[in-house]
């Protein structure tokens, strides 16, 4: 037993007396997690998000209930006719219009009073909405609830998009809207673990051997080896990551019982060379940044530590278009965000050349900078030797 305690006693030492393996093992990850979606959460979410809803014989119980009196309205109502209806629905499939609410005439008197004909059943409450859209899913959500609050209160005298009403996507746009949501988390996932696999191997490894100190004493310019470590690594990742994208799209379409050449058709030869553009700059970026882990890092072992908070953020950021997805300008200089922004715009068949284009050149921007620091770092024995 007592054996056991002491080898104990001497992991415990060894990780807790090294500052660089209890920060990035047990610090980091909770810190970065917290600072990243609140950044995201403030930036890029609204929680006063105003729904756009047109009406057809508005109800003042419902809107009473929608809106109550001293609270910021969620939502902004406008009254039509029933001949605005086929509009309305357009609007809605445009993405300039979240919803339409089609109410039975005398939808009051019907809750108050429980006066409808027998004749046909109860009146039925029409909801068009456009799951494909996340402001549209939200809205719908939002009034659904209310309604089933007031059809609870009123004994079920009505009935909700039993007879009309309901999703006015398309089966393309389904399948659109679930490729955007699942594929970009997938794709980082495969980019994040081809880099991984290879790039604290190419550099920690080195160092942990002592085969760095021949390398660095060749007639080489620094920046020239590190630019020949990163592109070499970022070809083998990219590799990599493609092979595995492909299986997981050419399969995606048989999970959901459809066929792959559907699913190859629906995006053009741009938005396919777009999409590999935008995977060979995010695998850039973050070879780059595991090269910086594996430079700084005194082993393959804690390289592999060190580099945990870096794959978290990778990961939550990857998972972000399941939550949200946004057009903002400005989203696009964020790295590897915009990555999966625009990975998710090209799958949801909305893609902006203008995204594209803010999203590559910032990430240019980013992988010279990386590079540069990469470089500097090469350059320093104390980082190289660990001294």
């Amino acid at each position: 037993m007592s054996n056991i305690l002491t080898i104990i006693r001497k992991e415990f030492a060894r990780f807790f007396k090294d500052k660089r393996l209890v920060i990035g093992t047990l610090i980091l990850p909770g810190v970065l997690i917290f600072v990243l979606y609140t950044l995201l959460g403030s930036v890029f979410y609204d929680s006063n998000e105003t729904y756009s809803a047109k009406v057809v014989h508005p109800s003042s119980v419902f809107a009473a209930v929608a809106d109550p009196e001293g609270e910021e309205s969620s939502f902004a109502f406008t009254e039509i006719g029933e001949d605005g209806i086929d509009s309305a629905k357009e609007e809605i499939r445009s993405g300039s219009l979240d919803l339409l609410i089609v109410f039975p005439e005398n939808f009051d008197a019907l809750l108050t009073e429980g006066e409808f004909s027998p004749v046909g059943g109860a009146p039925n409450v029409e909801i068009w909405y456009d799951s494909s859209s996340v402001s549209s899913s939200s809205a719908f959500s939002a009034v659904s609830a209310i309604l089933d609050v007031l059809e609870d209160q009123a004994s079920n005298r009505f009935d909700v998009n039993i007879s009309a009403g309901g999703d006015l996507t398309s089966a393309e746009q389904a399948e659109a809207s679930y490729y955007a949501m699942l594929l970009p988390f997938l794709i980082l996932t495969f980019l994040y673990s081809g880099c991984m696999g290879i790039a604290p191997e190419s550099i920690a490894g080195e160092k942990e051997r002592g085969t760095i100190a021949t390398l660095l004493v060749t007639p080489i310019k620094r920046s020239q080896l590190v630019i020949g470590k990163i592109v070499s690594l970022s070809v083998i990742s990219s590799l990599s990551a493609i092979s595995s994208f492909i299986g997981t799209f050419l399969s995606m379409p048989r999970l959901m019982g459809g066929s792959i050449g559907s699913a190859l058709g629906s995006y053009s030869v741009g938005q396919y060379f777009a999409l590999f553009a935008v995977m060979i700059s995010a695998v850039l970026i973050i070879v780059s940044l595991i090269s910086i882990i594996s430079s700084y890092a005194k082993s393959v072992k804690e390289a592999a530590s060190l580099s945990v908070p870096l794959m978290i953020v990778v990961m939550l950021v990857g998972i972000s278009t399941m939550l949200f997805t946004t057009s903002a300008p400005a989203a696009f200089l964020i790295p590897v965000y915009n990555c999966v922004q625009v990975m998710a715009q090209i799958f949801s068949l909305q893609f902006s050349w203008v995204s594209l284009v803010i999203t590559l050149v910032s990430n240019l921007v980013y992988i010279v900078l990386l590079v540069f620091l990469l470089t500097k770092m090469f350059k320093s024995e104390k980082v190289i030797f660990n001294q």
